[in-house]
């Protein structure tokens, strides 16, 4: 701001206001005289020997660095200092005027401008004319006329505001108490909030009351400070004040003693959300609990929680899991442990795989949640993966980097080595730092609010929100509460338009979930879905023997028509001998895939081998791992022993006909299944047993020929022979000599018989056959009598 002179023919000795011809000017290590000032461009003259007269602009003169206005004596002067005129904000309105008043009477005292005199020429009053009156005057004269008016202002005063004036500007007329403020800790020593900070539930100690608090700093005051500690110790409630101004209270205490670690601290601020620009490139994934019970596995009400993922930058909901919850609990003393539901990491690890895996729409959705009638960009999904014809609307995201908490099932292992198999990287977010988490933190209160409120079984957040009989109400299996999930996903978030999605070329448009991600696929292209043999990778992996038994697994034996090429077979591998990698599936455990890494290479070959368990066919509906462990200690409760495999799986089976049909035998049967989460979507193409067979034209198909032996005899050594048949033998019968036969190999253990097959080696049998037809062909020719089954009765 330019400050007024007291004189129209005084020159102000301070810095200059501005470049005028005349004076001095250091630039580029050179004095120069500004000869000119035309428009925006200076004449420079060189004042040095060696120097050149020069034609510069204005903004590169004063933007060099060595850039200074010399002065007589040719030393640069300090450059002109701006006003912070910021402070004026924070005065009141009274204050505002009182400011602007005093303004007006000292540009009266210094340049004998009248009060509300207009711009232009101006006549000043008698006795405030600079030209014929000194400044002591004019100080006397306005002390005079403010004291007439009723205002305060001595002649010292008018001094003092004209000389602030001069030298600050209007600054100058403040006063300064008006922006006098408090200290944050009150009058209180800052050697006390020190110490106030440092005795606040030191150590991760269990929390105590405020009271407790002020003990404490009362005597560690005295043994820090105790010449001065009577000056320094407040009163009472000048200590509550100031744990007040320092935010401690109860609450925060309680807190601090529950969730703060030893040497924990709080990250720093301030935070900003990290750009992205692709599909995936940051995909959050977090846990919570769903405000919802349902109807678990045996029938009982459970809680459940979601684990879920969402993508920064279309906000997309790519894949969730519903979970049941419960704790783990024991049954009587000395009895072992009853292991508890959660998510664990296998969950977490199938969620990547739905990720990057289309969702098959379900019976009964309605056509409009089918992606080919949605805004996703249908014909490149489709054309980048077939699965994409009957799935539903929602993505297919191919993730780059997943943010997670600190969670165990972040932790684990087996989450690790998936996201290292997908060529995922894992962004820990920091402790007790909700900001790098911002959005699915957001989404989490999203989904409660728009899903979970209005599925039956809804528990509310707090206790009293809870209805008196929520777990009376008719609730959801668990299946039927996943697939609501799925539906509401489709139907509701990927069609709502979201305020943080903005159209690049129409920022005021707002867009959906879909609509945002055709927008980054047209940008970028359409993200690699993962094949079924890809995501069959993510599953649990254990090392197995293959016995003739067939696999081990959890006290559930796998066999398969395959057993022989991998009986007690060496993989290969150094360290691992026999035991092969089996992967499997607790949510599917009627079969595990055995993989075969010797057969990579050859693509006429499946390195995935299917094993199937031994007693499924015991087992009417789908089942899971929890199941068979909870039916595994009912058995173990009423035989005292471990039950075998085939008591465990009819178990099962009593536990869901007992789920289906309910507590009471004469409710109507609810139509439920074992809790089976959307996974993985591992669809086996079906075999064509007739492939490569030329079809049968009628007419050229011929009759095979009669049997020439009787059908008891068809497979001789079969059966016991009985009396009749030995009688037959022995008179020359239709059974085959011993001598013909191989004699019998007594190391080999009996074959177990069985109601609808056959006993002995196929060898043995067929040998039998041959041996038979060779016979009767020889007594043919030796006889006239015509060969058959009733040839010892002619």
């Amino acid at each position: 701001m330019s400050t007024p002179s007291a004189s129209g023919a005084e020159k102000s000795d301070g810095p200059a206001e501005a470049l005028r011809p005349g004076m001095t000017v250091r630039w580029e290590a050179g004095r120069y005289l500004i000869a000119a000032v035309q428009g925006s461009t200076v004449h420079l003259a060189a004042l040095d020997e060696h120097g050149q007269d020069s034609r510069v602009l204005v903004t590169v003169l004063v933007a060099a660095v060595d850039f200074a206005v010399l002065d007589e004596a040719g030393m640069p002067q300090e450059p002109e200092t701006l006003p912070d005129l910021s402070v004026l904000d924070r005065l009141d309105e009274h204050q505002r005027k009182a400011v602007q008043h005093w303004k007006e009477h000292v540009q009266e005292v210094l340049t004998g401008r009248p009060l509300h005199a207009r711009d232009g020429r101006f006549t000043p009053r008698p006795g405030y004319d600079p030209a014929t009156t000194t400044r002591s005057a004019r100080y006397a004269l306005k002390a005079t006329e403010l004291a007439a008016a009723g205002l305060t202002g001595s002649v010292a005063t008018v001094q003092r505001k004209c000389l602030a004036y001069e030298k600050e500007g209007i600054l100058g007329l403040i006063d300064h108490r008006w922006l006098r403020t408090s200290s944050r800790y009150g009058r209180c020593d800052e050697r006390l909030v020190k110490l106030v900070l440092q005795e606040r539930t030191p150590g991760g100690e269990s929390t105590g009351t405020l009271s407790r608090l002020r003990r404490r700093v009362r005597i560690a005051l005295r043994r820090a400070y105790p010449s001065e500690f009577d000056a320094m110790w407040p009163a009472r409630s000048t200590f509550y004040d100031l744990l007040q101004r320092l935010g401690i209270t109860l609450a925060s205490e309680e807190r601090a003693a529950r969730r703060d670690g030893p040497g924990e601290q709080l990250a720093d601020g301030p935070f900003r959300p990290a750009v992205v620009s692709l599909l995936g490139e940051r995909v959050q994934i977090d846990s919570t609990g769903l405000d919802v019970m349902a109807r678990g596995d045996d029938g009982r009400p459970v809680n459940v929680e979601l684990t879920y993922g969402v993508d920064n930058l279309s906000r997309c909901l790519p894949a969730g899991m519903i979970v049941p919850k419960r704790p783990g609990r024991k049954k009587g003393p000395g009895s072992r442990r009853r292991g508890g539901r959660g998510t664990k990491a296998l969950d977490a690890s199938l969620l990547l795989a739905q990720m990057m895996a289309p969702l098959p729409a379900r019976p009964g959705w309605s056509p409009l949640v089918l992606a080919e009638n949605s805004d996703l960009p249908f014909a490149e999904m489709l054309a980048c993966d077939p699965r994409m014809a009957d799935a539903a609307a929602r993505p297919v995201i191919r993730p780059k980097t997943v943010i997670v908490d600190n969670a165990k099932i972040f932790k684990a292992a087996h989450f690790r080595d998936a996201c290292e198999t997908l060529g995922i990287e894992v962004e820990p977010a920091r402790e007790r730092t909700a900001e790098d988490k911002a959005i699915i933190e957001r989404t989490n209160r999203s989904i409660k609010s728009g899903f979970s409120q209005f599925v039956a079984g809804y528990t509310g957040n707090r206790l009293d929100r809870r209805g008196k009989n929520v777990e009376h109400e008719p609730l959801l299996p668990l299946n039927k509460l996943q697939d609501l999930w799925h539906e509401w996903v489709v139907t509701e978030w990927q069609t709502t338009p979201h305020e943080g999605l903005r159209s690049p070329f129409l920022p005021a448009m707002v867009l959906t979930p879909n609509q945002m991600y055709a927008a980054a696929v047209a940008a970028e292209g359409m993200p690699r879905p993962a094949s079924p043999k890809e995501n069959r990778k993510l599953l649990l992996r254990a090392q197995r023997v293959v016995t003739r038994d067939g696999i081990k697994i959890d006290n559930r034996t796998y066999v398969s028509s395959r057993i022989r090429d991998f009986r007690h077979r060496h993989t290969g591998i150094k360290g691992q001998g026999q035991r092969w990698p089996i992967y499997y599936n607790p949510y599917v455990p009627q079969r595990v895939w055995l993989y075969d890494h010797t057969v990579e290479g050859d693509p006429a070959r499946d390195p995935w081998v299917p094993f199937d368990f031994k007693y499924q066919y015991l087992i009417h509906d789908d089942w899971t791992q929890y199941l068979w462990e909870q039916a595994a200690l009912l058995v173990g409760e009423q035989d005292d022993r471990e039950g075998t495999e085939e008591a465990i799986a009819r178990a099962v089976d009593d536990l869901l006909h007992r789920a289906r049909c309910g507590s009471s035998s004469s409710a109507a049967p609810v139509p439920a299944a074992a809790f089976v989460p959307q996974t993985l979507e591992i669809t086996e193409s079906a075999v064509n047993p007739y492939a490569g067979i030329t079809p049968a034209v009628a007419g050229s198909v011929r009759p095979a020929p009669l049997l020439n032996v009787a059908a008891k005899d068809l497979f001789p050594g079969q059966r016991a022979p009985g009396p009749a048949e030995d009688c037959a033998d022995a008179d020359g019968g239709l059974a085959p000599q011993q001598d013909s036969a191989p004699p019998p190999d007594r190391r080999r253990r009996p074959p177990a018989a069985r109601p609808n097959g056959l006993t002995g080696a196929p060898g043995d049998i067929f040998r039998g056959m041959r041996a038979e037809r060779a016979r009767s062909s020889s007594e043919s020719r030796d006889s006239d009598a015509p060969p058959g089954p009733n040839r010892q009765e002619t």
